[in-house]
């Protein structure tokens, strides 16, 4: 995440939605301190809030996540760019994040020495 901050030029207060990898339980939480949102071991208290609910600080997942789409292996990472773009484009329907002009999704895979072997994150922003 704090690769494709600094190549897009922006930080976590500029993002607006979010789709998180959450193939697992405990994976978005985890992932809240990741991207910047909150100190590790925090993010419960995220949740707990309800900063990251459709409505929130910074709506995560409002699309159900992996797990609602059945985490279709290759095809999660493409959803969650989908997602990202129908948000920004207006087009989200009931989860529509007001005013949506920037998202980042992060897709991740497999678990190497207490973190993931793989990871990529991806920063869309509306024109204009």
């Amino acid at each position: 995440a704090a690769a494709a901050f600094e190549d897009a030029g922006l930080g976590i207060d500029d993002i607006d939605v979010l789709e998180l990898h959450d193939a697992a339980a405990p994976a978005e939480i985890l992932q809240y301190a990741e991207v910047g949102l909150c100190a590790p071991g925090e993010g419960h208290l995220l949740v707990r809030s309800a900063a990251t609910a459709l409505g929130g600080r910074l709506p995560v997942n409002v699309s159900g996540g992996l797990m609602s789409r059945g985490h279709p292996i290759g095809a999660t990472g493409c959803a969650q760019l989908v997602e990202i773009y129908d948000q920004l484009a207006g087009r989200a329907g009931r989860r529509q994040v007001e005013g949506a002009r920037a998202g980042m999704a992060v897709n991740a895979g497999g678990w190497l020495a207490g973190a993931y072997a793989a990871c990529v994150a991806t920063i869309l922003v509306k024109a204009g």
